[in-house]
Formats: C-alpha cells, sequence, structure tokens
C-alpha cells in the first residue's frame, strides 16, 4: 500500500472501500519542505458525513457483539501490519508535516505504533472488568458510535489514539482527518480492513473543520465525540455536541513548562528541553515551550542555550543532517514567524539566540528561536505558538517558579528537575496539569495523558484512553446472590 497522490477524488471511507463523496471542492495537500502541492483531496459534504453514521451505526451492534479478545486481535494485527509499512508511513508523514528523516521513524512510525499496541494490551481487561457494589454486578459496554477529529502534527498517532481504542471497545468510528494531512488516516484504514474488521465500523470524510467536523461534532448518531486540537475549534465541537446532549473529549494543547529546582540540573534541563520544544518543529501539544530557572542561573542557562543552539540544523527534512524540518503548512508558518516578530518588539522579552534560516527560499520553515521572557504575561509566554520557539522564564524562588507555570490558561504536562523524590512531588502536586515527570525520566506512554484548564479533559492512552470509550452499567439484581 502506498499513500495516494495528485488528484483523489475516491476519498471517502466506507463499508471498507474508497468512494467519493458528493462535495466539489478538494483540499490540497503540499511537501512542506517545497510548498509544492502533492495532492488535492475531494472534500465530504454533511450528506456524506451522514452516510458515513449510516454506515458506523448499522455495523456498531454487530461489532460491539464480537468478543473482545477477537476485536483486540484485530488491533493488534492492524498493528504488525502497519509496521510492515513503516518506511511508506515515514516518507507520506514527512511530506505532510515536514518531520525529519532523524525523527521521522522514532517519533511519527514509532509512537503511532506504541499507541496501537498499548491499546491492545490494555483494552481487555477494562473491557471485561465487572464490579460487585452491594446486590449490582457493574458492567462496561461500548459507547456506541463514536465521532473523531484529529490534527495535522501526528497523524498516524492521533489516528491510532481514537480509532485504536474505539474499535478494541466495540465502537464504530467516524474519523476526519486534517485537510493539511488527510494521507496518512487511508493507509490505516486500509490497514484496519486488512487486518479482518468488518466493513462500516470504521469510515474516513474529509473536509473542513467548519463543515465536516461541524456535522460530525454535532451529529444526532454520534455517542461520544473525540477531537484534538485548539482551543477554540475544540469549544465548538463541544457546543455543537452539547446541543445533542453527546460526551465529548478533549485534548487543547498546552504551554507546558519545564522547572530547575537542583543547580546541578542545567545542562540535561537546557538540552532535554530544547529538544522537546524542537521535535517536529515544535509542532508537539506536549512540547516543553517554557524553560523555568533560578535567577541566579539564568546566564549559565544562556550560555549552555547558545551551545546547544550551534549545533542545530534546520533544513530539509529528507536531509540525514536536518535536525529541525519546516513547519506542515503555510498558515501555521506565518503564525510562528508573527510570533517571534512579535516577541521581539515585546517590552520585557529579548532574544537569547535564533538560527539564521535565510538559505531556505522555499517550503515552510521558521527560524528556532529562544528568549528570556522578564514579563509573565507577555504573549510569548502566554500563547502556544506550536513552533520551534522557547520562553525562559527566570524565578526568584520555588514558590516564584510554580506561581509562574501556573500562570497560564493551560495545564497539560510540566517536568520538574530536582533529584530530591519528596521536593518533586511537593511542587508536581501544587502544578494544576495532567501531568509531572521528574527530571529526564523516560514518558510513559501508557499512562493517562489529557490535560486540565484551556488544555480540555478526558484521557488517551493505555487503559484510561480506553475507559473513555466504554460506559458503565449497574445490573442490579434481586434476591440473594449464590
Amino acid at each position: 500500500m502506498a499513500s495516494p497522490r495528485g488528484i483523489v477524488d475516491d476519498s471517502l471511507w466506507l463499508d471498507n472501500a474508497r468512494g467519493v463523496p458528493s462535495g466539489t471542492s478538494y483540499a490540497s495537500v503540499d511537501n512542506s519542505a517545497t510548498g509544492e502541492e502533492i495532492a488535492r483531496v475531494r472534500s465530504a459534504t454533511p450528506a456524506d458525513v451522514d452516510r458515513a453514521f449510516d454506515s458506523a451505526a448499522r455495523a456498531q451492534k454487530q461489532w460491539a457483539a464480537t468478543s473482545p479478545a477477537d476485536r483486540v486481535a484485530v488491533v493488534e494485527k492492524t498493528a504488525d501490519i502497519l509496521d510492515g509499512m513503516a518506511d511508506d508511513l515515514a516518507a507520506t508523514m514527512q511530506a505532510e508535516v515536514g518531520t525529519v528523516v532523524s525523527q521521522v521513524h522514532a517519533t511519527q512510525v514509532a509512537l503511532g505504533l506504541v499507541a496501537i499496541r498499548h491499546t491492545a494490551a490494555s483494552a481487555l481487561d477494562a473491557v471485561t472488568e465487572r464490579k460487585t457494589i452491594g446486590n449490582s454486578d457493574v458492567v462496561r459496554e461500548p459507547a456506541g458510535v463514536v465521532g473523531a477529529i484529529t490534527p495535522w502534527n501526528y497523524p498516524l498517532m492521533q489516528a491510532a489514539l481514537k480509532v485504536a481504542p474505539a474499535i478494541a471497545t466495540g465502537c464504530s468510528i467516524v474519523i476526519k482527518p486534517p485537510s493539511a494531512a488527510p494521507l496518512t488516516t487511508f493507509l490505516v484504514a486500509e490497514a484496519f480492513a486488512e487486518a479482518g474488521l468488518p466493513a462500516g465500523v470504521l469510515n474516513v470524510v474529509c473536509g473542513s473543520g467548519g463543515s465536516v467536523g461541524s456535522a460530525i461534532a454535532g451529529h444526532a448518531r454520534a455517542d461520544f465525540v473525540s477531537f484534538t486540537g485548539s482551543i477554540e475549534a475544540g469549544r465548538q465541537v463541544a457546543v455543537s455536541a452539547a446541543r445533542q446532549g453527546t460526551r465529548t473529549s478533549l485534548e487543547l494543547g498546552g504551554k507546558s513548562a519545564a522547572i530547575i529546582l537542583d543547580d546541578d540540573k542545567v545542562r540535561a534541563a537546557v538540552r532535554h528541553t530544547i529538544g522537546s520544544c524542537y521535535a517536529n518543529a515544535g509542532q508537539t501539544c506536549a512540547a516543553l515551550s517554557r524553560l523555568i530557572v533560578p535567577r541566579h542561573l539564568l546566564e549559565e542557562v544562556e550560555d549552555e542555550v547558545r551551545k546547544v543552539m550551534s549545533q542545530i540544523v534546520v533544513g530539509d527534512p529528507f536531509d540525514s543532517a536536518s535536525t529541525v524540518g519546516p513547519l506542515a503548512n503555510e498558515g501555521q508558518r506565518n503564525t510562528v514567524v508573527e510570533h517571534i516578530r512579535a516577541a521581539g518588539e515585546t517590552p520585557g522579552v529579548r532574544i537569547v539566540a535564533s538560527k539564521d534560516i535565510s538559505h531556505l527560499t522555499r517550503g515552510w520553515y521558521a527560524a528556532p528561536t529562544v528568549v528570556v521572557a522578564a514579563d509573565p504575561s507577555a504573549p510569548i509566554v502566554q500563547e502556544e505558538v506550536f513552533g520551534p520557539v522557547l520562553a525562559i522564564q527566570p524565578a526568584d524562588n520555588e514558590g516564584h517558579a510554580i506561581e509562574l507555570a501556573e500562570g497560564t490558561r493551560f495545564g497539560l504536562i510540566a517536568r520538574v528537575w530536582t533529584d530530591d523524590d519528596a521536593r518533586f512531588e511537593r511542587v508536581a502536586r501544587q502544578l494544576r496539569v495532567g501531568g509531572v515527570i521528574q527530571s529526564d525520566a523516560p514518558t510513559a506512554w501508557d499512562a493517562p495523558f489529557g490535560g486540565v484548564k484551556d488544555s480540555g479533559y478526558g484521557r488517551e492512552r493505555g487503559v484510561y484512553g480506553v475507559e473513555e470509550y466504554l460506559v458503565a452499567k449497574s445490573l442490579q439484581r434481586g434476591g440473594t446472590k449464590a
């Protein structure tokens, strides 16, 4: 299987087959490194969304009646099929998103497969769990028909985090991939079909968020809607779903902070934080885009930043020397460039380091940049840039560091750099975020992921992600149980 290119008219996936949607407009998909169009994908209409939900509703009850073990086996087999397509997936996501070749297999491909495999490993116990409370047996059943809307930054992983748990739990799903990067989702649908997923369980519709996304979010046949994207779009999804009384899960991004507490953690923290902030050209909702440092260490931090920045190579994602590639599309590039320009003109903000990208005359590149922001209200501190821009904030003491970390409307993740376990937990418990990681501890990809405040609600990954697609039912018995 290979990702489609050129004019893609058969951009509707219904009943395990490609079809032509009824829309007459097309969304352009370009190569992020060159700006050249690689595909034009025909858009669906709300009528096509109706067809997709009809298909999903027809298939859902029979799929729910399939044994949990058999459903999980389909998810596992799909992961194996996609693993065998790793090169096709990597090439597609390099073109769609711009992830550099040195990272695309380890991030875009591997993390998507990890999401599917962790779902398969967690699903059986979650689905079959049964609890007794008094005279009541509590069982878990599929949520029903799911609507899903995904962003463009990690096309495989974002689809996997919604499709795999839906299918494993016995739900059917209608998914809208991002217009800027829809091609990977076709490969996912084909892999599930090859793995034996019955027709109608997984359906794909393409188009704009305003038309197709709104039709999914507010559809009368949707029992649960899962959305990942911007705050503004997420709120629109929640409102549309609320009109139908539909439950939602929203993952809306962040402005996550790394906090240095121990003086000897400067080198490790700076290198790790820049790596996190610049991975996938900064197009990561959980990117550590703020670094909060003790004020007396600020000069040392800035020196280390300049050393790290001197090693960064911005360039063609297909060049093995590149460590930072382009943004996924022109609109996002323009947004990031404007953030950088505005930061340079903001009182209380100064640029510490910025890469020269004048040699890159085509494609959607933005200069990796590090600033120091003395003013916590500066836009570069408060707004999600979604690009390779790191804001350093000096703190007077531990309490001030916590105050700065808590000083935005976001609440996704944080890292706290200290070897003192008690200090780590004390600080971590004061941060209103969905998760906190100590120093350079590896990310646990089966731990729950999601936010609070304007970062949204609901959880993905592992057993907690599976549970979002289940509903509890109480079976209250009369008489005495044997």
